[in-house]
């Protein structure tokens, strides 16, 4: 019932009472408790293992037996810290803009479970009794200070690099450099899988793609739990392949026909392309040369 309700609120209404509600004085995981702000769905152990596998399966011919593994906006759930050890990772990365993700061993119980039998999970359950405990078995290491966590870690450290819709909500003026540090902590040979959402978080159209620039990367717009970079797929492209990058494989999912009509687009969007206009979702698998 909660999902139709949220259906049927018209978009501009959502950016309303998100603009108020986000300055309300109440704690994130309050929010998320009643489904207002969430990050992501990766508490569900069935949705993490799906997440995980599906980036993995991707890239584990070009992975050596142990890699070392970063999960860029792990969200809600440190679950990738166990997913990664149970399939191989000896080093987890889990980088975020701040401090989301559950603190209760619970969730994380539940999801053993779902790997029992797994070599590297069947010696984690007896002994975590806490979060921490859960992050040093598995040797991984959460750090919430986003794009400069990524500028701590040393050069050529990580094999393989992932993220679940997540890229999309970068800051524009981060965006680039963000992309740069990641060329950089990858090793030569090292795999990256994204899957980037290119819809706007409001009706899963182009919403967003109504305002001026000045007005959605004001600070009262992005700082309400609806902002999106807005770039779009061709941008994004040519922003990996010039930070170094080779794409391997491209996969765009696209809207059969404009969600919106072209003419209530802001004059900076208007003009684009219909078949860039069209791409509401992008994966990308892309490769550091060696």
């Amino acid at each position: 019932m909660v999902g139709i309700t949220k259906e049927r609120v018209p978009w501009w209404l959502k950016i309303g009472a998100k603009l108020v509600l986000s300055r309300l004085h109440v704690t994130y995981s309050k929010w998320r408790s009643i489904g207002i702000f969430q990050h992501g769905f990766m508490l569900d152990p069935g949705y993490a293992l799906s997440v995980f596998r599906k980036h993995y399966d991707q890239a584990k011919t070009y992975l050596p037996p142990s890699y070392s593994v970063l999960e860029l906006g792990p969200g809600d759930s440190l679950a990738t810290a166990v997913i990664a050890a149970s399939y191989g990772a000896d080093k987890v990365f889990l980088v975020d803009v701040g401090p989301f993700a559950s603190m209760s061993i619970e969730p994380y119980r539940a999801l053993l479970k779902a790997l029992s039998g797994q070599e590297a999970a069947r010696n984690i359950p007896e002994n975590c009794h806490s979060v921490a405990d859960m992050l040093a078995a598995t040797n991984a290491v959460y750090l919430t200070g986003g794009l400069q966590s990524l500028r701590a870690l040393p050069d050529a450290s990580v094999d393989f690099v992932f993220s679940q819709a997540v890229l999309e909500h970068i800051a524009s003026g981060e965006f680039i450099e963000t992309i740069r540090e990641l060329h950089r902590l990858q090793k030569p040979g090292g795999v990256a899988s994204h899957r980037i959402d290119l819809q706007d978080h409001l009706a899963h159209s182009l919403n967003s793609l109504r305002f001026s620039s000045s007005l959605w990367e004001s600070r009262f717009f992005a700082g309400s739990g609806f902002y999106t970079n807005r770039l779009r797929a061709g941008q994004i492209v040519d922003i990996f392949t010039s930070s170094g990058y080779n794409v391997l494989a491209r996969q765009d999912d696209k809207w059969p026909a404009l969600p919106i009509q072209r003419r209530k687009l802001h004059r900076d969007y208007a003009s684009l392309a219909e078949n860039e206009l069209l791409i509401r979702g992008l994966d990308l698998f892309v490769q550091k040369p060696h």
